[in-house]
């Protein structure tokens, strides 16, 4: 084949080029300290550092859930322990509350404290977080978890656990539902156990400070007359009423403008009891008991009714050394005694479920720690990769530079000569 001088010149202008760019190249990877990354370079070393970033970007965002995750179950410990110093402060309430010498003008202040204490807990439960998710909602985060109509609150979330993936793996819990946090709570009942939640807790402190809370009890005692007056109380109200001849359960519906079903029930047991019941001529919502002795009230209770602000009675006495006394009387669970101890039950609960989330956040330092190493290794691949011997770069880079040179000077030598240089 021929080759004409425009030829040769075309070629070695083409050479020339992609030298230099080669040289350029080198220098520029020499300098950024990386290998070229593109695939056309070195195709396995590509698909490799494809693979190792896409194990990195995994890491990363293993390691973003993991930050949520503890961030959240932080913020539910920070609350939790809220919760728990609300209790406390609700026990030296009822503590106090239940001390005769407690004035009236106290136990109203009490009440009033006991009152915002208790939208405490309330505005403690609907806590969000940092992105404005419900923390204790489970899985409903979009909603208010509790709905407070004033009297009753309801648990308006489920019985999820919101969790973040934080491994290929492995799904981790941010932290516990508003069910087992604040509703099931188990308490010592005159049954046995029986689950509470604490805002009706919290009701019962603040009723239990109402006028005549410091005399709440289970049992009166009283000689031939007593009033009971039940109030709004509305539903199945079942007491144990002891006379002179014996002891009977006793049980019937009751409204507060019909008390005729219980004053039937009272007087169908009169043949065992010798207790007579009426309708009180000085108060016709309330009921008279009589009998030629003495009396015993006991297990009151009233079931059928979610209010348990008007699950109380108030006894008067009408005779006797005491006469007018009045007492409240409730259910065994809900004396000044026993709304101690449910406390004490509540802040149990507390200690225990804020323990469960300090596991949880145990659980996530060793997935952290787990994490950090395995983010230490794709990054020494990584390197490795992308890393560049810079010993064996510079040494091509000379080389280069010095073919670059001869090739040069051969082409300015050759390039001198003429068609006669050849036949001379």
């Amino acid at each position: 084949m021929t080759i004409g001088t425009s030829l040769h010149h075309q070629l070695a202008s083409r050479h020339f080029t992609r030298l230099d760019t080669d040289i350029s190249n080198l220098q520029a990877e020499i300098a950024s300290g990386k290998a070229d990354p593109r695939s056309s370079v070195d195709p396995v070393r590509a698909l490799n550092m494809s693979a190792t970033r896409d194990q990195k970007e995994m890491v990363e965002q293993f390691t973003l859930n993991l930050e949520s995750a503890d961030a959240r179950l932080t913020l539910s410990d920070t609350v939790m322990g809220e919760v728990g110093n609300v209790l406390n402060r609700m026990a030296e309430i009822a503590i106090r509350g239940a001390t005769g010498s407690v004035s009236e003008s106290e136990r109203e202040s009490l009440r009033i404290e006991a009152v915002e204490l208790r939208d405490s807990l309330v505005n403690l439960a609907q806590t969000r977080d940092s992105t404005g998710r419900a923390l204790f909602g489970g899985y409903q985060t979009d909603i208010d978890p509790f709905a407070d109509d004033g009297n009753n609150v309801r648990y308006m979330g489920d019985a999820g656990r919101h969790a973040l993936r934080v491994s290929e793996n492995a799904l981790m819990a941010t932290g516990l539902n508003g069910q087992e946090l604040f509703m099931d709570i188990q308490v010592n009942g005159p049954d046995g156990p029986e689950t509470r939640d604490l805002f009706t807790i919290a009701d019962d402190l603040v009723h239990s400070l109402t006028p005549g809370g410091g005399a709440r009890r289970d049992s009166v005692d009283g000689a031939a007359s007593m009033r009971l007056q039940l109030g709004s109380s509305i539903g199945e109200v079942s007491l144990t009423i002891e006379g002179p001849g014996g002891s009977v359960d006793v049980s019937a519906p009751y409204m507060q403008a019909s008390p005729d079903a219980l004053i039937a029930a009272i007087n169908a047991q009169t043949g065992t009891t010798g207790v007579t019941a009426i309708v009180d001529p000085a108060n016709p919502n309330a009921i008279r008991l009589d009998a030629a002795g003495d009396m015993t009230l006991s297990k009151f209770g009233v079931a059928g009714s979610n209010d348990r602000d008007h699950h109380s009675m108030t006894v008067t006495k009408l005779s006797g050394h005491d006469v007018d006394q009045m007492t409240v009387m409730v259910s065994e669970d809900q004396t000044s005694n026993a709304l101690v101890g449910t406390l004490n039950s509540a802040l149990y609960h507390v200690a225990d479920r804020r323990a469960e989330i300090g596991a949880l956040q145990q659980v996530g330092e060793r997935h952290l720690t787990g994490l950090d190493k395995r983010a230490e290794m794709v990054e020494r691949a990584l390197a490795g990769y992308e890393g560049l011997d810079i010993a064996a770069a510079v040494t091509e880079l000379q080389a280069m530079l010095m073919n670059r040179e001869a090739a040069q000077q051969t082409y300015a030598k050759i390039s001198t000569r003429t068609l006669f240089d050849f036949l001379s």
